[in-house]
């Protein structure tokens, strides 16, 4: 054997090399114990490969580099290919800055993945400072952000780099936890902040009785040695509500300091020992002067506190937790006539599987048979169940009430309206308002100011000779008050209450800019149809003079069933229905807000609304003409076919206003803001609508150019504009509006230049919308005064010794009280709308205040 086998084996033996590639281990601290012995491992990659090879059925291979396994992971990145690979390995594993590595992990970000965690155990923003910067320095991880309200952390991270796992021991190993979602509904961490609180109360209690009896002179006639007995049982009951009770707090704020964070767990952390440390020093001189009490109660009320705010924290951010439950579903397969459960993120587009009443529908998809009556409520904010049949297609998270049906999923994974709701939320979650930064820096930097202040705050006494009690007590109380708790979640409490109660109404607020101006429009711009129509059209009648109507739904038909437009598809279908035979159409082209055309084997055939006929020179007759108008007086969509040089007809197709439209309107003028309709439908039928709903301008035949443009014309007169539109042909007017609203959901959701989407498209929701952010602002404005006004009022009476650190925890406890009840009002808005009433107003003559233009914002 060589000396150099030999150098390797020995190397191995002692760990020096890696048991798989044979690479030196450098600072990997990976290893497993197979059969007695002891393995090393330079990186994570080859561990996990070692156990695969060492899991297989045949046993593991005498030689590792010998297998199709090692060689593809070799090639792949995953096992180091030499020493200079592994280098800088090791360097990003120790936390070192290596540009080699930082190029090579960007280079591999196409390969991430996303992972969604729950954490327990943070109590202020700086814990999720805290947990963002550890995990940003794992190995592997490219991307963390901590939602604190929400208790939520949302990871980008190489699967082939760091498994979630790690990433979990990680977060543990600074003093929190973290859980998939859905995997518990009452923390670990829960039981024990009760259990915590629970003992301390009881043991606060008797401290407090204790040391009442003693400051009123209770035991006076038992003299002063005697007295001084009773400061031991208040050590030995202290001693448990400050080490254990108060344990998560010094904990966090030992590892803050580790981290060069500090907090709220700082603050009362320092004011709760020094209080502590010095009855006990007190005790052994043999003063009655201790502060026991203080200690004690700081702990209780403290953790009291926090057991409040995280049950409004659970409360105000339960819509937005629910949205993660829903998409972790499990789905009932059907392959091969078989049913079998899998995970929601195992179907595919295209499976088939059941749904039975009583159980949710995992995934988008689309119905193959049977029938249902369903609740979608949990998404759109209704409660009006809906009935569905073959052919329609339902959302993730709609819960089958009546009936079974057979779907087949159509979209999954990030692309369902669940995961695009999913990721607007986050959108939104992540997304920091000025204000909010400005709090953010306000505190990051407020602690370490009130340290120094407390500090100064003693030495200023001591120096003007005030007894050293007295100069602590004021130095702790300062601590106490100055906590910045309140202001912490002042605004950010209040953004998710937003968030989570707009969700839970069936809007999803994808950015808290446009929430936060939705409260001062005073114009909003409306699409027809789909938004204050039905969009569902039905083809009533065919009029055409000289040509059977049968040969007509043909021509047509076989055009349209090249276009994706809402209208062509109900003629298509009503051809199919009719089972009228269709001929495939060739140059096909289609323009957009105009209409379609395409060659048949009788010619080229054109279809569309007026604009469209003149500019393909075909002629309409005077009599179609007064016919076409005459319905479009009345409110229908006329929509014109011609060949041979004219128009030879026209199709009438019906849809009708929501329901909740007329009351909207009317709520919308009482609040004194403009109302417009702008709608490519023909100016007839749109001035038809616009009269019958009282709205103040109308405009018809509006291109999508046409409909920015008329925003932007309002904007220069100095309104701010709001856009409500469905489809994409609004895109540019939702842009451009002040405030964007999308109605509906479905697959080009994430597409949509909106800054809130109505899910379900009902109208009406913008009317919660526009209390939602007016309730918003207002609540974010009061938390901030409260916050400020508890520390501004406290912080002169704390050093002027007018308040004991007692009186200071409690003011500090009815601050943080205070910013949660406040902020808990956010959670009840549209819970009456269903209720609203709207006072009858005089009716309105609609013909002489409406002014219909051809696309010009006059």
């Amino acid at each position: 054997m060589s000396s150099a086998s030999l150098a390797n084996q020995h190397d191995r033996a002692a760990g020096n090399t890696c048991s798989l590639c044979g690479l030196p281990i450098g600072r990997s601290r990976l290893k497993q114990t197979v059969n007695g012995e002891e393995l090393f491992f330079c990186c994570p990659g080859c561990h996990y490969v070692f156990q695969i090879l060492f899991s297989d059925p045949d046993g593991a291979p005498a030689d590792f580099k010998s297998t199709d396994l090692y060689r593809a992971c070799v090639a792949a990145g995953i096992i180091p290919k030499n020493e200079q690979d592994l280098a800088f390995r090791q360097a990003l594993q120790a936390g070192e800055q290596h540009p080699t590595a930082r190029s090579i992990l960007e280079d591999e970000a196409d390969l991430a993945r996303e992972l969604t965690f729950k954490v327990d155990g943070m109590w202020c923003t700086a814990c999720s400072w805290l947990i963002e910067e550890v995990i940003r320095g794992v190995h592997g991880v490219l991307q963390a952000e901590v939602h604190f309200l929400s208790d939520l952390v949302r990871i980008k991270y190489l699967p082939h780099r760091v498994n979630p796992e790690d990433i979990q021991k990680r977060i543990a190993q600074i003093g929190y936890s973290a859980a998939y979602l859905g995997q518990s509904e009452f923390s670990r961490e829960n039981k024990q902040l009760l259990l915590r609180l629970g003992v301390s109360s009881i043991l606060t209690v008797n401290i407090m009785m204790i040391s009442f009896a003693l400051y009123f002179g209770f035991f006076q006639d038992l003299g002063e040695n005697a007295i001084r007995y009773f400061s031991y049982p208040l050590w030995l009951l202290a001693t448990p509500v400050v080490l254990y009770g108060g344990y998560p707090i010094l904990k966090r704020a030992v590892i803050g300091l580790r981290y060069k964070q500090t907090g709220m767990d700082t603050l009362i952390a320092v004011g709760t020992l020094a209080a502590y440390f010095y009855s006990v020093l007190r005790m052994f001189e043999g003063s009655l002067h201790l502060y026991f009490d203080t200690a004690s109660m700081l702990v209780t009320l403290v953790l009291l506190g926090k057991y409040i705010e995280m049950h409004a924290r659970e409360r105000v951010s339960g819509g937005i937790t629910e949205l993660y439950a829903l998409a972790n579903q499990k789905v009932r397969l059907l392959q091969n006539g078989t049913e079998r459960w899998v995970a929601a993120e195992a179907a595919r587009p295209g499976d088939s599987f059941l749904v039975r009443a009583g159980e949710r529908v995992s995934v988008d998809s689309r119905i193959v048979s049977g029938r249902a009556v369903l609740d979608q409520s949990v998404l759109t904010g209704e409660s009006k169940p809906l009935r569905k049949s073959t052919g329609d297609e339902i959302m993730a998270g709609a819960l089958v009430l009546e009936g079974k049906l057979q779907l087949q999923a159509i979209r999954i994974g990030n692309e369902s309206s669940l995961g695009q709701m999913i990721s607007m939320t986050q959108e939104a979650l992540a997304a920091k308002a000025p204000v909010e930064l400005l709090a953010d820096r306000i505190t990051k930097w407020f602690v370490p100011a009130v340290l120094f202040l407390a500090a100064a705050t003693a030495l200023a006494l001591l120096f003007g000779h005030v007894p050293k009690d007295e100069a602590l007590l004021r130095a702790v109380t300062v601590l106490v008050i100055t906590c910045p708790c309140a202001l912490g979640i002042a605004v950010p409490l209040a953004k998710v209450a937003a968030i989570a109660a707009g969700r839970t109404n069936g809007i999803l607020i994808r950015d808290n800019t446009a929430l936060d101006k939705a409260k001062e429009l005073t114009a909003l711009l409306f699409d027809k149809t789909g938004t204050i129509t039905e969009g569902n059209f039905s083809l009533r009648e065919i009029i055409a003079y000289g040509i059977e109507e049968r040969e007509v739904l043909r021509r047509i038909a076989s055009i349209e069933a090249k276009s994706d437009h809402f209208l062509a598809k109900e003629i298509v279908r009503k051809a199919r229905q009719s089972s009228v035979a269709l001929e495939e159409a060739e140059h096909f082209e289609s323009f957009e807000a105009m209409g379609v055309k395409g060659r048949l084997k009788c010619g080229e055939v054109s279809i569309g609304n007026r604009q469209f006929m003149r500019c393909r020179d075909l002629d309409l007759a005077r009599q179609l003409a007064r016919h076409a108008e005459s319905l479009e007086l009345k409110g229908a969509t006329v929509v014109f076919f011609g060949w041979n040089g004219k128009v030879q007809g026209f199709l009438n197709l019906g849809d009708r206003l929501r329901e909740s439209a007329p009351e909207l309107f009317q709520e919308i003028r009482s609040r004194k803001i403009l109302t417009w309709i702008v709608s490519g439908d023909s100016r007839e039928t749109t001035l038809a609508i616009a009269a019958e709903l009282g709205v103040d301008r109308a405009v018809g035949q509006a291109l999508p150019k046409q409909k920015a443009e008329i925003v932007k014309g309002l904007q220069e007169k100095g309104h701010r504009v709001g856009m409500i539109g469905d489809g994409i042909n609004d895109s540019a007017a939702l842009a451009q509006a002040d405030v964007g609203f999308a109605t509906g959901i479905g697959a080009n959701i994430m597409e949509r230049a909106s800054g809130i989407t109505i899910i379900g498209g009902n109208p009406a929701k913008i009317l919660t919308a526009l209390d939602l952010s007016s309730l918003t602002g207002r609540v974010i404005r009061q938390n901030l005064f409260f916050a400020f006004f508890y520390n501004g009022l406290g912080i002169p009476l704390a050093i002027l010794g007018y308040l004991n650190p007692l009186l200071a925890v409690c003011a500090m406890f009815a601050s943080s009280l205070t910013v949660i009840g406040n902020t808990l009002r956010i959670t009840r808005v549209g819970k009456n709308n269903s209720k609203r009433e709207v006072q009858p107003q005089e009716p309105v003559d609609a013909t002489e205040s409406l002014r219909c233009y051809s696309g010009d914002s006059g």
